[in-house]
């Protein structure tokens, strides 16, 4: 019966040990995992601020680009503009004339 008793002491400091294993396991895995959920929160933080940046470059880009679109068309609106000045200054003679004529029946 001793042998009996020594055997059954030996199993349960081996399942005493082996619970230790297994909660100290479980304590690593958990801190790990942890570890692991600060890393990606981390890499989403850090991906939202680039994408927030790049968002922002691509409204900046845009913005300059139909500042310039908007100076252009101003520009050729001006430019006809002042083609159409000059060519009913040009015609302004010949359009009073024409009326004149109109007016006075010889046309």
């Amino acid at each position: 019966m001793v042998a009996m008793e020594r055997v059954l002491k030996e199993l349960k400091k081996v399942e005493n040990e082996a619970e230790k294993i297994r909660r100290e396991a479980t304590e690593r895995a958990d801190a790990i995992i942890k570890l692991a959920h600060q890393g990606a929160e981390r890499i989403i933080s850090d991906a939202v601020k680039e994408a927030e940046g790049e968002v922002n470059r691509l409204m900046k880009n845009f913005e300059k680009s139909m500042e310039r679109l908007h100076e252009k068309s101003i520009t050729d609106c001006e430019a006809k503009i002042k083609e159409l000045r000059r060519r009913a200054e040009k015609n302004k003679r010949d359009a009073v004339e024409l009326v004149f004529k109109i007016l006075t029946g010889e046309e």
